[in-house]
């Protein structure tokens, strides 16, 4: 790996490594529930966070394609068709939010194996199962748009970096209530693209869809300008 290239990885290897072993405390969690419940109900959590850590590892991989020197458009056909990949993968990141519906809709049915463990404990352990999954998945997601932020406002300007942010996060937004509420996912787009474009379109002109969206959307913003300005100051503290 060139010098200049290692050069732009390096600061997102250590965040890796952190978000490496953020998954594997999720995955202990399961693994707890599991022993104390005898339940697998929120085994499904995982693929979900898999899913997360796709859109984020095709980041690295453009960063990695993308670090050569020179202008972005023409040098690397590649990077941009892995970037419109990330687009599609991207709203699995924040899309584990709306797993909640789980926690909020499903009976609590289990046999305790162990006294201390209710129904009201259960429920608890739940929700703090369900935010962790949510928060790590969509730091994940995050992190992933800040890199391609951070990769296209190197190669264009700055204008060009914060309008792709904002439309990755219109889509993102989009991308949950298509996944949330038609039950599309990523993988539909390869499987049956024409029917997957057309229930797209059509909830283009759906005023609950737009609004919900929007919502979905305002969310990621308002998280994205935190993760955003948190980096940055990291960063000029770095170069003092």
């Amino acid at each position: 790996m060139k010098r200049h290239q290692l050069g732009l990885l390096r600061p997102w290897i250590p965040l890796t490594v952190a978000l490496c072993v953020a998954s594997f405390g999720c995955l202990a969690m399961i693994v707890l529930r599991v022993v104390v419940t005898g339940s697998i109900r929120y085994s499904f959590l995982l693929w979900n966070l898999f899913l997360a850590w796709i859109p984020y590892l095709l980041a690295l991989v453009i960063l990695r394609i993308g670090a050569e020197p020179g202008p972005w458009i023409g040098i690397r056909p590649l990077a941009v068709l892995l970037g419109l990949a990330w687009l599609f993968f991207y709203p699995n990141a924040p899309y584990i939010l709306t797993d909640f519906i789980h926690v909020i809709r499903g009976p609590l049915r289990f046999e305790p194996r162990l006294p201390l463990v209710t129904a009201n404990a259960l429920l608890w352990y739940d929700i703090i199962l369900n935010s962790s999954f949510a928060f790590i998945g969509h730091i994940i997601g995050l992190i992933s748009l800040l890199i391609l932020h951070r990769l296209i406002q190197l190669k264009l300007n700055r204008r060009w970096g914060w309008g792709f942010a904002v439309a990755a996060i219109g889509l993102g937004g989009y991308g949950i209530y298509i996944g949330r509420f038609e039950r599309l996912n990523s993988w539909d787009i390869v499987r049956d693209p024409l029917g997957t474009v057309r229930v797209a379109f059509a909830n283009l002109f759906n005023q609950r869809a737009v609004l919900i969206s929007l919502c979905f959307a305002l969310f990621i913003f308002l998280s994205y300008i935190a993760v955003y300005w948190l980096y940055e100051t990291a960063r000029r503290g770095r170069e003092t």
